[in-house]
Parts: structure tokens; sequence; C-alpha cells
């Protein structure tokens, strides 16, 4: 009996990552390295949404 494993993860309104393997050790060798895409992607667009969500900062600031 085969069974497909699918992994859907929504990181905003505009990127959504899908995973699918057969196993978990496919599903897991595929997400190798997430940390340092999510980091680059942070990098890349954290500017950009502290600039278009001001109130996000704001609040998290309040908050510390």
């Amino acid at each position: 009996m085969s069974a497909r494993m699918n992994l859907k993860i929504r990181l905003g309104y505009l990127v959504t990552l899908e995973v699918s393997g057969a196993n978990c050790e496919e599903i897991h060798s595929a997400l190798e390295g997430f940390e340092v895409l999510n980091q680059q992607l942070d990098a890349m667009c954290g500017d950009l949404a502290n600039r278009m969500y001001p109130e996000d900062e704001e609040s998290s600031q309040e908050s510390s």
C-alpha cells in the first residue's frame, strides 16, 4: 500500500510552501535548510513588511 504526504504551509498572503513526499524521510529531506530560507526571506521582506504594516512594529515595541 503506497501513500503520499502533502504538507502545505501558508507563509503570508502571497507565499505558500507546499512539500510532497512518499514518507516522512522525504519530507524531512525536502525541508532541510528551511531555516536558512526563512532567514533570507525575513531579511529580504522584513523591511517591506514593516513599511506596509507600521502598526505591527509599533505594537511590538510597546509590549517590550
